[in-house]
């Protein structure tokens, strides 16, 4: 099983966007997809609620809970609950227990995927450790920007800390982006100037229909608006380029 972590410790950056069409479209395309709502906000458990699993984000951090198949429409989500909270003041063993709980249930699954929590918890933790692949999305704001180092050294750290050497960071993917802003324009040129192989090929752009569509529980290209449908021909790009760069 491929697991992929949407990470970013900076809320609003489009992490549970990403997540949710990303099992869409992997889903559609005939795969079997575990969605783990690691964020105890549970923006994604809201927009996909009716392909909510037996075992919870939290369950998963505890023995014997692995993920069995059981969703809708080739997805099954491990939904996030109030407990979750509870994980980041658990011990260091909780991200073993995830890990061990993932494997055991591989085999019902070709892809999990993980939106995690704004910050770096025992959770975000877990769910690094437990990766193949790990994609940060980002805003093209000043503060974003300069937390790009920063963000960087917390997925080469955890490798290290971990072992997990043969984790792959697929990049950091400019999201939310205002393509007349001169300012966020001039920051995506300033990123690839300085991080240039660190950085996505690709970005999403902000449109109105993402809103809707995670709030009707939809991919944004089953929505009739053009708009809609402008957005869900350039985010199914850059989900096609996720995919193949996964293997």
């Amino acid at each position: 099983m491929k697991t992929i972590v949407i990470n970013n410790q900076k809320g609003g950056v489009g992490k549970t966007k990403l997540a949710v069409h990303l099992a869409w479209h992997i889903a559609e395309n005939g795969g079997r997809v575990l969605l783990i709502d690691a964020d105890a906000q549970g923006n994604a458990t809201d927009t996909m609620k009716r392909h909510r699993g037996e075992v919870t984000a939290a369950e998963l951090f505890r023995p014997g809970r692995a993920p069995v198949a059981g969703g809708a429409e080739g997805i099954t989500l491990a939904a996030s609950e109030s407990s979750l909270t509870d994980v980041d003041r658990g011990d260091a063993a909780g991200i073993q227990q995830f890990r061990d709980n993932l494997r055991a249930g591989s085999t019902a699954f070709d892809v999990c995927v993980i939106d995690t929590p704004p910050s770096l918890g025992l959770r975000s933790v877990a769910a690094l450790v437990s990766a193949t692949h790990v994609l940060s999305p980002i805003n093209l704001e000043d503060y974003s920007v300069k937390g790009v180092k920063g963000l960087l050294q917390t997925v080469i750290g955890v490798q290290q800390r971990y072992g997990r050497s043969d984790m792959k960071f697929l990049g950091l993917l400019p999201s939310n982006f205002n393509t007349k802003s001169p300012r966020q324009r001039a920051h995506l040129d300033q990123l690839l100037r300085e991080a240039g192989k660190y950085v996505f090929p690709g970005h999403i752009v902000a449109r109105d229909g993402y809103a809707e569509a995670v709030a009707e529980g939809v991919p944004v290209w089953r929505l009739k608006k053009r708009s809609a449908q402008e957005a869900g021909r350039e985010i199914r790009t850059v989900l096609s380029r996720i995919v193949e760069r996964m293997g």
